[in-house]
């Protein structure tokens, strides 16, 4: 298993729906995406589900999130990746 981190907070519209589409892409089978942001992105789920890929979103009181990413059908990368996003608020 591989988790990569991707951190847009600090990046402007669209730059982190924009990283987060390049970095999906290059996902292997049992790897998944922690991305994290600054605020809710909405526009993503949408753009994830159309290009196959399952998500688990938790949010925290900051106003932060964490969105875990893996594959559709990547049952590896969902049980790391859920097992991974338990430990974050939600």
């Amino acid at each position: 298993m591989t988790c990569r981190f991707l951190d847009v907070s600090d990046l402007a519209a669209p730059e982190p729906l924009e990283a987060a589409l390049e970095a999906i892409q290059v996902l292997d089978s049992g790897d998944f995406l922690h991305f994290h942001h600054r605020q809710f992105p909405r526009l993503l789920f949408e753009q994830l589900q159309r290009h196959g890929f399952e998500y688990e979103v938790r949010e925290s009181g900051d106003e932060n999130c964490d969105v875990f990413i893996w594959k559709e059908g990547d049952d590896v990368a969902s049980v790391d990746a859920m097992e991974m996003a338990v430990t974050f608020s939600g």
